[in-house]
């Protein structure tokens, strides 16, 4: 089976093609710029994009530029184009109900890989324990550390690659159930955690914000609590972050 991967250089990209590999999937990356490891083709113009898919089953489409949408959309005609008869699309839980600006570019590129007539499968998942972590290690030369007053429920992003896997092997299934992490834990908890992973003794002050995408996380709907994942907690992801050369 041979499969194209976009954006896979990224956070994602990097887990998810040596599991691909691992599974003897022939594993092709997308990149707009010419390089000899990689497949040339630019999701922005759609230049190149067609050839870029000659001989291709499956692509995992993981990219998300300026114009979600946009990329997406020449992505998809030039897939039809290609003859190629799956495309896994990576998306957010809560896209539909929380009005932050990333999301809605999200939602509208996932629409417009659900209504693209090719075989799909879509998951949308929670975030990743580096998005959970990084305003909290943001705040390193900061006296006290400020942690929002919601609920996370951060994902291992390796176990999202294994789950992005199985559907690129397998045939498409449309939209799959949503998967969070292993745990929902509050902002102060968060915070707790980096405090205790990275030796800190901070004050932890807790605080919240006005507006409807505040109110909408508030209200959870970026969390799936009732479908969550095995993989690695928050708190191992810190820690085996802390053991690792920065």
């Amino acid at each position: 089976m041979a499969i194209l991967v976009t954006g896979g250089t990224g956070t994602l990209g990097r887990e998810l093609v040596p599991v691909l590999r691992s599974r003897d999937a022939a594993v092709e990356v997308l990149s707009r710029h010419r390089h000899p490891a990689f497949r040339t083709g630019d999701l922005s113009t759609g230049a190149g994009l067609e050839a870029a898919l000659h001989g291709i089953d499956t692509v995992v489409h993981l990219a998300a530029g300026k114009d979600q949408a946009g990329e997406t959309r020449s992505l998809v005609d030039a897939a039809a184009r290609a003859g190629v008869g799956h495309l896994v699309f990576i998306s957010i839980v809560g896209i539909d109900e929380i009005p932050f600006a990333y999301f809605r570019a999200k939602l509208a590129a996932e629409r417009v890989v659900l209504s693209s007539g090719l075989g799909v499968s879509v998951l949308r998942t929670t975030q990743f324990h580096s998005f959970a972590a990084a305003p909290f290690l943001g705040q390193r030369r900061s006296p006290v550390l400020f942690a929002p007053r919601l609920r996370v429920q951060p994902i291992d992003v390796h176990e999202v690659a294994v789950r992005l896997a199985d559907l690129a092997v397998g045939a498409p299934r449309g939209r799959v159930a949503d998967v969070g992490g292993p745990s929902v834990l509050a902002g102060h908890e968060l915070a707790r955690e980096v405090n205790r992973q990275l030796g800190w003794k901070k004050p932890i002050v807790d605080f919240a914000l006005p507006g409807g995408t505040w109110a909408a996380f508030t209200a959870a709907h970026h969390l799936v609590p009732g479908n969550r994942s095995g993989g690695r907690t928050f708190a191992a992801y810190l820690a085996a972050r802390s053991r690792s050369p920065q």
